[in-house]
């Protein structure tokens, strides 16, 4: 069944430790195929973990799918590899040991110059329908797909309705959030999840007190419906 109440494990970490691992999601096979990709080349560059946050519905779903459209990055040498030939270098050593408490601050701090390099470089996300909209519903993965029929419906009626559809839950595009708050014409946003309210709480932070910010969801495997979205839309507005 499908449900999105991973993404605190997914994106706040799922374990101890100051870290954060890049999380792609997609919302079609197509963009399923290009992100595996993608993701490779992301782990690559910067020796970071990276997730493709998929669910059930992905999982169970058939689409026409092309490959060829990824791979054009340029990766650097990996001068860090442990190859096992050291006659014309010094030996790598690579360690996640740090016993001195110094040390391991120093570690940490190089970590995250380079999550602020991600942050800088490696965002996306999709805005839709968002030029004219009142209140913007933001929802990634499938969810997103029922929310743009959502927009198509409401539009028919004369509620305007935009979607921000983040694509990388890590790095959050806060930037974009803020950016629409910011404009006079969005009276709220609602973040619409196969969970009990996750993904919310970073909407929440991006608005921050700017815009009513509220959220609709199902769980346990239940999806929901373009009906009820509207409905909780109509109520909002």
């Amino acid at each position: 069944q499908p449900g999105q109440a991973d993404y605190f494990q997914a994106t706040k970490g799922g374990g101890h430790g100051d870290y954060h691992p890049i999380v792609l999601a997609p919302s079609t096979i197509q963009e399923l195929a290009d992100l595996v990709m993608e993701g490779f080349d992301l782990a690559d560059l910067y020796r970071n973990p990276v997730m493709v946050l998929g669910d059930g519905m992905l999982g169970q779903m058939m689409e026409p799918v092309s490959f060829g459209g990824c791979g054009d990055r340029t990766l650097p040498p990996k001068d860090w590899a442990t190859t096992g030939k050291t006659a014309d270098r010094a030996p790598n050593i690579i360690n996640s040991l740090f016993i001195d408490p110094k040390e391991l601050e120093d570690r940490v701090l190089h970590i995250y110059e380079k999550y602020e390099t991600i942050k800088a470089n490696e965002v996306r996300c999709e805005a839709y329908r968002c030029e004219d909209a009142e209140i913007i519903v933001a929802a990634y993965g499938t969810m997103a797909r029922v929310v743009k029929n959502v927009i198509e419906r409401a539009a028919s009626e004369g509620v305007r309705v935009g979607l921000i559809r983040p694509i990388t839950l890590w790095p959050f595009p806060y930037d974009v959030f803020t950016d629409w708050a910011a404009r006079p014409r969005v009276k709220a946003f609602l973040s619409v999840e196969m969970s009990m309210g996750q993904m919310v709480e970073d909407v929440e932070r991006c608005v921050m007190g700017k815009r009513p910010v509220t959220w609709y969801g199902k769980c346990g495997g239940e999806v929901p419906t373009p009906e009820e979205i509207m409905e909780v839309v109509k109520e909002q507005l």
